[in-house]
């Protein structure tokens, strides 16, 4: 054998012969890693352990079945045949059965998608929706033959006017979840419901498991009107229950939501009417009292004169209207008369003489006017002469200067107030000056001086005007 001459495919050919007949139907535990899955659904993954790795494939066929979702880091028990893939030469394992270690693959499965759904949303209080008021057209989605129906339906039974519309479903089994969801969207989209009761009696886990499937779900969530789920018992939880607006823990409990719901609107009803008629007995009975007391009475008595009374006041009205009628006339006719009369007088005479007596008053105002304004323009011009004496900047026109301190606004009245180093500001009429004390100098010594040889700040004469301070 060492001497014969293979091909690559023979070669391949002939180990894949011993491998079926050595390692087929073998089970292998190890973790998942590198899941990729391709458009027809075959599943590709690697098992590995803390030495080795193997490459898997899973046909789309079956990896269609699984009820958990494949992910990376899953530990799991995976069941096939040993292969070399010819096209690459790599060894490989088959998958026909794949397992989750450790947790059953129904559970794991509705652990993931109770995962992915929450982290959608989809089980939110914000977008739970409050039952209605008044159901009064209930939709049940279940089968057609469970007892879960005749319980559900015997207790709505108690509720008069209540329309039940009822979308049959398969419940268990393959395709159940689809035949669920349809129905769901059927019944909301058909408009003949207000709310909606999604559920089956109790069963075990694979029983139960249409409702915990994505679909359904979805479905669901997507419905148009609010949703009761009642699955199973009291302790059994599906994926429905957490989407639905409410969740009952049993189909008969599901109904019992419903027919409550009606049932205290139709209290609520029969109290206000009993509450009403107590009103209206009580109003009627105060009315009688009062009009037991007014009868007999003088002020009941004079009720016929006091309509006789009005009815002469109407006939006075409506007679009224002629009357009317003739004084319009007559004033009409007065009208006319005194507007001949004013047409046969002079009217050019007596206008010509109102225009020369208002063309004349027109004269005389707009005299007074103009002498007015010339006073206010002198006065105002006299006014503003004043204040341009007054003004500092006359003074400076003068020669006179103000001398202070930089920083400061207050003017320089004593040597004393300067100190060496200080920088001046001296404004004059032509603009300022900086200057730097370099000698504080010494205070003069006062001189009395008669008051009429101090020249006047403010006098025209520019004889004696120059800068009175040393600084300039």
């Amino acid at each position: 054998m060492t001497d014969r001459v293979w091909s690559p495919s023979t070669l391949i050919a002939e180990v894949n012969s011993l491998l079926e007949q050595g390692f087929s139907g073998i089970t292998i535990e190890g973790e998942i890693t590198n899941v990729s899955a391709s458009a027809r659904g075959h599943l590709y993954f690697t098992l590995k352990d803390e030495n080795a790795n193997l490459d898997c494939v899973m046909w789309g066929s079956r990896a269609g079945k699984l009820k958990f979702e494949a992910e990376d880091g899953l530990a799991v028990r995976a069941r096939g045949s040993l292969t070399i893939y010819r096209q690459r030469g790599r060894f490989q394992l088959v998958v026909n059965a794949l397992e989750p270690q450790g947790i059953g693959a129904l559970q794991l499965a509705f652990e993931q998608l109770k995962k992915k759904l929450d982290a959608e949303g989809l089980f939110a209080e914000e977008r739970k929706r409050s039952l209605p008021v008044l159901p009064n057209r209930v939709g049940i989605v279940t089968s057609a033959t469970g007892a879960a129906l005749q319980d559900m339906l015997k207790v709505l039974q108690r509720v008069p006017n209540l329309e039940v519309v009822v979308a049959p479903a398969t419940v268990q089994g393959d395709g159940a979840a689809a035949g669920i969801a349809d129905a769901i969207e059927r019944l909301g989209s058909s408009g003949l419901v207000n709310i909606m009761i999604v559920g089956r009696g109790g069963g075990s886990l694979e029983d139960l498991w249409a409702f915990n499937e994505e679909p359904v779900a979805r479905a669901i969530a997507n419905a148009p009107v609010p949703v009761i789920s009642g699955v199973g018992h009291e302790v059994d939880f599906t994926i429905a229950d957490f989407v639905a607006d409410l969740r009952a823990a049993t189909p008969t409990q599901a109904a019992e939501l419903v027919a409550s719901r009606v049932e205290e609107q139709d209290r609520r009803l029969d109290a206000a009417t009993a509450g009403l008629t107590r009103d209206l007995r009580r109003h009627l009975t105060l009315a009688r009292t009062r009009l037991d007391g007014l009868e007999g009475s003088r002020g009941l008595a004079r009720v016929p004169l006091r309509v006789q009374a009005l009815r002469q006041r109407l006939h006075r009205a409506a007679a009224l209207g002629p009357a009317l009628r003739g004084l319009s006339q007559r004033m009409h006719a007065r009208l006319a008369r005194a507007e001949a009369v004013l047409g046969r007088l002079p009217a050019r005479v007596a206008a010509g003489g109102h225009r020369r007596l208002l063309a004349s008053r027109c004269e005389q105002m707009a005299q007074l006017m103009r002498g007015r304004v010339q006073r206010m323009t002198g006065e105002l011009a006299s006014k503003r002469r004043t204040l341009d004496n007054l003004s500092p900047r006359r003074v400076l026109d003068r020669g006179y200067s103000i001398t202070t301190v930089k920083g400061k606004n207050r003017p320089i009245k004593d040597p004393a107030e300067v100190r060496t180093g200080q920088i001046l500001l001296t404004r004059l009429a032509g603009g300022d000056l900086r200057s730097l004390v370099a000698d504080r100098p010494r205070k003069r010594p006062t001189t009395t001086t008669k008051p009429d040889s101090q020249p006047s700040l403010f006098s025209d004469s520019t004889d004696d005007a120059g800068d009175r301070n040393d600084t300039d």
